[in-house]
């Protein structure tokens, strides 16, 4: 056998053989870097998912290592947060963990919610309210939007601050968190200039201007309000 027929037998059985992720490659953006992204990840997919969320958030991002997994069982054990976790980011590490159910439908939105939250604790450390964070990463992301009516037809928190980040918990209770997290961003901005806050923010925390700059007194008594108005 020659060598141009054996190389090109060799690429065949490799792209028998050999699974999705095999044929990715490193990518490295100004903000992002993976060392086997898969192959319909590309460097101008990534740059304008990251220049809309840091557009946003007026923020260059320190460059941030991407993981992408294979299996989901892989991606669990990295993560511990159980099935329903598609992608996470990890402050204290400076990664995002991205799981092997994203995928080019739905990476946009999913990478972009996972990057609102490396600028969250890349710029304000912790000035936004951590029942705020998956709430204000939709919104940013545009991750659709909260399902009012089913939000109503739920008993109200006692205190909206009680919904920190679920790392446990059941599917409902799960979901009723980012819904409600989402709907009190949507509040705060239409109470007030959202982007301002944010700059008002830096070094500060958020919740001190929620009364004095977006005139919300009650947190709790304007949530409802505002899911039973909609």
């Amino acid at each position: 056998m020659n060598r141009s027929v054996l190389v090109f037998f060799l690429t065949i059985l490799s792209f028998a053989t050999c699974p999705f992720f095999c044929l990715a490659a490193e990518l490295q953006t100004n903000s992002t870097y993976s060392a086997d992204v898969p192959k319909w990840v590309t460097k101008g997919r990534i740059d304008r998912t990251t220049d809309r969320i840091q557009s946003f958030m007026e923020w260059d991002i320190h460059r941030v290592t991407v993981v992408w997994y294979k299996d989901q069982a892989s991606f669990e054990k990295a993560h511990g947060l159980g099935p329903s976790v598609l992608a996470v980011s990890r402050k204290n590490e400076n990664k995002i963990l991205v799981g092997p159910k994203v995928n080019a439908d739905n990476f946009d939105k999913i990478f972009g919610h996972e990057l609102t939250h490396v600028i969250s604790y890349q710029k304000y450390k912790d000035a936004i309210p951590r029942w705020l964070e998956e709430g204000l990463a939709n919104y940013v992301a545009k991750n659709g939007n909260p399902d009012y009516k089913w939000l109503a037809s739920k008993p109200f928190p006692k205190d909206v601050r009680d919904l920190t980040h679920p790392f446990s918990g059941d599917a409902e209770s799960l979901r009723y968190h980012y819904e409600a997290s989402q709907a009190l961003v949507e509040m705060i901005a239409k109470k007030c200039d959202l982007r301002n806050l944010l700059r008002l923010s830096v070094g500060q925390k958020m919740e001190s201007y929620l009364d004095t700059y977006c005139q919300i007194k009650d947190l709790n008594a304007s949530y409802q309000k505002w899911i039973k108005s909609h």
